[in-house]
């Protein structure tokens, strides 16, 4: 009989060490969430040029406005923060690619990514100005944001307008908030 279960156990043992042999071998993963590289992204469905001027310029021309106005109230706070808010957001649509083109040229070369990464840390940058409530800083952002910018469109775009999208500043159409 001690031989019988002297043997289970000697079977049991080894059992155990390839249970435990494969489960060090299979990959452990922390969280059963999605990584940015396990999923599919929708395309991007406008091109790089229509972000830039109806995003990425717009917001960026009220963070450096800001900057040199002559005061700054708790509005005029929240405010530019949502504009250097979607800044940021931009900064990562513009470093995706768009349908225009030659965006996927542009997104393709390291520079433009150099570029993006640039405007992407000075929002940041900016943002923490404004969370400070800080406009000497948020000035000194502003300015470094505004070389970026126009870093990214000595390299990329030198002339404008491309596929004849422009800003203008309160467009054609005058101040939607003004009475007549």
């Amino acid at each position: 009989m001690k031989d019988s279960s002297s043997a289970k156990g000697k079977k049991n043992r080894i059992n155990l060490f390839i249970a435990l042999a494969l489960l060090a071998a299979m990959p452990i993963t922390a969280s059963s969430e999605p990584t940015t590289t396990d999923r599919e992204f929708i395309e991007m469905q406008t091109s790089l040029n229509a972000i830039m001027v109806a995003a990425v310029d717009w917001s960026a021309h009220e963070v450096w406005e800001a900057s040199y106005a002559e005061t700054l109230t708790g509005r005029n706070w929240l405010t530019v923060k949502q504009y250097a808010t979607q800044l940021l957001a931009s900064g990562t649509l513009v470093s995706l690619g768009g349908n225009g083109r030659a965006d996927q040229g542009w997104v393709n070369d390291p520079a433009w990514q150099e570029w993006t990464a640039a405007m992407i840390e000075e929002t940041k940058e900016a943002l923490r100005a404004i969370e400070a409530r800080d406009q000497d800083r948020l000035r000194e952002s502003g300015d470094r944001l505004v070389e970026s910018c126009e870093g990214c469109h000595a390299a990329f775009k030198p002339t404008v307008p491309t596929e004849g999208i422009m800003h203008v500043p309160h467009h054609d159409y005058g101040d939607p908030l003004a009475r007549e």
